[in-house]
């Protein structure tokens, strides 16, 4: 596609009409619906089963010049998969790169040529679409419909990204410096694990910002077919100045978010009304109600208060076992009738759990825990990937190889704007001593020998990686209580093969002792990496 001049992008943008702003689904019935009746309709579509939740964030760097081809880069493959709902972000931040916006602003103004391919790629298929009278939204919001899918508009509360793209740093925040909690320099001055350094995060204490919000989610809920919102608080979370030294949000703060949510849930039944339909409201919310709170989050006043439909419950780190954590959220929600779906993303920042069994585990691990599906964020399936198809029940699950394993969060690999989240109990490293067995929280998330299909056999085995070991130092391993002996070298660092009827469902205790004393007592030694590796043959 010919590339046009940047002011050749802005006319256009004024000059078209997006087929989206046509959108105006009809009501029902003649008969218009009271609020008590639409709230009706809102929970009973809340319940409705989900298995798998896909993120899609909203755009292709490869290049598109028809609603065909973007909906072929990734969304066409999770249809006739276990994927029931697609969550579509456009942006962040008040700039978008996935829809035309009436409030906010749309990719283009910023960019340059030497932006390089995957950025002039989005800028131009915004204009390709506009041409057509359409967007990317629209059209996957229609794609997903005719392919009997959900499509809620996800977007990021704050995305701070624009600290190191010029071309994403919007004119809003160019013209309102007040409007965000940093300046360029930070950038210099921090590195990327310290929270400053992302200095264009917006400063929501500032009501101008979370008016803007609002009005953002108003637009798009107006002129769009979507079935739902997502309020994703997770890409980016950090809302407040205190945040930016690892403090927590003050109560007034807090208070401050708890309003603005409000005005979101009393716009979307304003909508609903008018459109004859409801507009769910979901949020993407930390593990625990207390790192919430940290960043200004009031999980249970947004549950008594009905201003959510739907909690989406994790991080972006810690992926392999989230186990009580979850259990605890899904409890409190499930307290409130809101069905709560359990985040997973690529682990981070563990190579290895890319494998398919790894993700099979954290999975499996979720679905025992309670969560009532699975959501699935920076996953970008170009091409088909059976985790769509494999994710969506226990039953799907059930006689495929599995790693369960522990996380040991490197605190150098994680980013400064997910610290004050980061939930990361019982995980490793686990100091050793002559003394004393030091214990070690596995979940697996099944009976290992009850899912055994027929005709096949199970084995387990447990794998160590052990920091600090001097030459003659051994390691003595007890399994829920039993004995295990010894692990030996293997591939990873120390195998150990476990009887699979030892396995239980839920959290097994991995006892460990330093055995021998080839460092003359020196208790300087620790597991740094444990999971247990399931196999049916």
């Amino acid at each position: 596609m010919k590339l046009l001049t940047i002011a050749a992008f802005g006319s256009l943008l004024i000059g078209a009409t997006l087929t989206a702003e046509a959108v105006d689904p009809t009501p029902a019935t003649n008969k218009p619906l009271q609020l008590n009746e639409m709230k009706q309709l809102r929970k009973q579509a809340a319940q409705r089963s989900r298995r798998v939740l896909f993120n899609d964030d909203g755009n292709d760097v490869k290049p598109y010049k028809t609603p065909e081809e973007l909906i072929s880069l990734r969304v066409k493959q999770v249809a006739n998969t276990q994927v029931d709902t697609i969550f579509y972000c456009t942006g962040g931040g008040g700039l978008f790169w996935g829809h035309q916006p009436k409030v906010g602003e749309v990719l283009g103004e910023f960019v340059k040529e030497s932006d390089g391919e995957g950025v002039l790629a989005m800028r131009d298929g915004l204009i390709a679409l506009k041409e057509q009278g359409t967007d990317p939204l629209a059209a996957v919001v229609e794609y997903g419909h005719k392919n009997n899918m959900e499509v809620f508009w996800s977007y990021r509360m704050n995305n701070p990204e624009d600290s190191f793209v010029d071309w994403g740093f919007a004119k809003r925040k160019r013209e309102h410096p007040e409007y965000i909690m940093g300046t360029k320099a930070d950038w210099d001055h921090n590195n990327l694990t310290e929270a400053k350094v992302w200095w264009a995060l917006e400063d929501f204490a500032r009501p101008e910002v979370r008016d803007y919000i609002v009005q953002i989610f108003e637009d798009v809920c107006k002129r769009y077919d979507i079935d739902g919102i997502e309020l994703d608080y997770i890409r980016h979370p950090l809302f407040f100045r205190p945040n930016l030294d690892g403090k927590p949000a003050t109560p007034s703060q807090v208070a401050m978010m708890t309003d603005m949510v409000r005005k979101i849930r009393a716009m979307t039944e304003r909508v609903s009304l008018e459109r004859g339909r409801p507009i769910l409201v979901s949020v993407r919310a930390p593990l625990s109600v207390e790192s919430g709170l940290s960043i200004g989050l009031d999980i249970p006043t947004y549950l008594k208060e009905d201003l959510m439909d739907i909690l989406i419950a994790g991080q972006d780190y810690v992926q392999m076992g989230v186990a009580s954590d979850l259990k605890n959220m899904v409890t409190l929600a499930h307290k409130y009738g809101v069905p709560t779906y359990a985040l997973i993303v690529p682990p981070k920042p563990y190579n290895i759990y890319t494998d398919n069994r790894a993700w099979r585990g954290a999975v499996m691990n979720r679905w025992y825990w309670g969560a009532d599906g699975i959501y699935t964020f920076n996953l970008f399936p170009n091409s088909p990937d059976s985790k769509f198809s494999e994710f969506g029940s226990r039953e799907s699950l059930k006689g495929l190889d599995k790693i369960y394993g522990i996380d040991n969060p490197i605190e150098e690999s994680v980013l400064g704007t997910f610290k004050m989240v980061m939930v990361a109990p019982d995980r490793l490293p686990i100091p050793l001593s002559f003394k004393n067995y030091a214990t070690a929280k596995l979940s697996v998330g099944e009976d290992i020998v009850a899912n055994t299909p027929a005709g096949k056999t199970v084995s387990a085995g447990l794998r160590f990686k052990i920091a600090g070991l001097a030459k003659d130092d051994q390691v003595d391993v007890k399994i829920n209580g039993r004995p295990a002996g010894s692990p030996t070298p293997g591939g990873l660092g120390y195998d150990l093969k476990v009887d699979p009827k030892w396995i239980k469902p839920g959290y097994n205790q991995i006892e460990m002792k330093l055995a021998s004393n080839g460092s003359k007592g020196i208790d300087n030694a620790a597991v740094t990496f444990l999971d247990m590796v399931v196999t049916y043959q």
